[in-house]
C-alpha cells in the first residue's frame, strides 16, 4: 500500500470552524465531561480481533494517549499482567487513575513516550493518534518500546470523517461553545507506510461503520448513517 500525494492540513477540510485548542488545553476543559464512550467506538474493534485480545492476557501493556482510562480497563479485564498509562493531559490522567486499572500512569508526548526500550508486548492507543502531528516519530517511539514480536493496536477516528470537514470536537462545559481539538490527517496508505517505515508488519485492519445498530443507540447520527467512523490497525513489532 501506498501513498500517492499527501493530505492537507485539516484547515483545508473544516466545515465547522469551531475554536481550536491545543491537545493539553483542550482535553483539560473537556475532562470535567468525558465519561465513557459507547463501545462501538473502539473496544467492539479490538474484540473483532480474538487474536489480538488474547495477546493482551499475561502481557506488560501500554495505553498510550490513554484518557479516562478506558482501554487500561478493558486490557486489565482481559487478564493484563502489568498495565502503564501514558498521557500528556494531567486532568485525563487524575481519570484514569480513579479507575484503579493502571500499576503506573505518566505523563508524556506520543512521540516521546517515556516507557523503557523493549520491554512492553502490547501497546495500544485509541483516537489519540489523529492529534499526533509526527506520524513517523510515533511509530518509531512505538516500535522502540515494544519487544521483538510486540504487538501495536492502534483505533482512531476514522480519516473519511476528518475529509469531510467534521473535527474531534466537545461543548464547553461552561459556555456551551463547540470546541475542536486540534486534529492532523492520516490517510490509511500514510499509516502503513510510516508502520512499514519503523520496522513493523501489518496484521489485521478493521473499519466500524455508522449502521443501523450505531443509529438505534445514537439517533443524532443518522446524517452519518453508512460512514466509517473509526478504525482498527493491528501491527507486529
Amino acid at each position: 500500500m501506498r501513498s500517492t500525494g499527501m493530505p492537507k492540513p485539516f484547515v483545508h477540510y473544516d466545515q465547522r470552524r469551531y475554536r481550536t485548542l491545543g491537545v493539553v488545553d483542550a482535553y483539560t476543559a473537556w475532562a470535567p465531561v468525558y465519561g465513557d464512550l459507547d463501545l462501538r467506538f473502539d473496544i467492539d474493534l479490538l474484540e473483532a480481533s480474538p487474536v489480538l485480545a488474547e495477546r493482551v492476557r499475561g502481557a506488560r501493556v501500554v495505553d498510550l494517549g490513554c484518557g479516562t482510562g478506558r482501554i487500561g480497563a478493558w486490557a486489565r479485564q482481559r487478564g493484563a499482567a502489568h498495565v502503564s498509562g501514558v498521557d500528556l493531559t494531567p486532568a485525563m490522567l487524575a481519570h484514569a487513575k480513579s479507575r484503579g486499572s493502571y500499576d503506573v500512569l505518566i505523563r508524556g508526548d506520543l512521540t516521546r513516550i517515556p516507557i523503557a526500550t523493549g520491554q512492553t508486548d502490547v501497546a495500544t492507543t485509541s483516537l489519540a493518534l489523529c492529534h499526533v502531528a509526527d506520524l513517523g516519530g510515533f511509530f518509531a517511539e512505538a516500535k522502540r518500546i515494544l519487544r521483538p514480536g510486540g504487538t501495536l493496536a492502534i483505533v482512531d477516528y476514522h480519516p473519511t470523517f476528518l475529509f469531510l470537514g467534521i473535527p474531534s470536537h466537545f461543548p464547553d462545559p461552561k459556555t456551551g461553545e463547540n470546541i475542536a481539538v486540534v486534529n492532523h490527517i492520516h490517510a490509511f496508505g500514510q499509516i502503513f507506510d510510516a508502520g512499514r517505515a519503523a520496522g513493523f508488519a501489518l496484521r489485521d485492519l478493521r473499519e466500524r461503520f455508522v449502521d443501523d445498530e450505531w443509529i438505534t443507540a445514537h439517533p443524532s447520527y443518522q446524517r452519518h448513517h453508512g460512514l466509517p467512523i473509526t478504525a482498527l490497525w493491528w501491527f507486529d513489532a
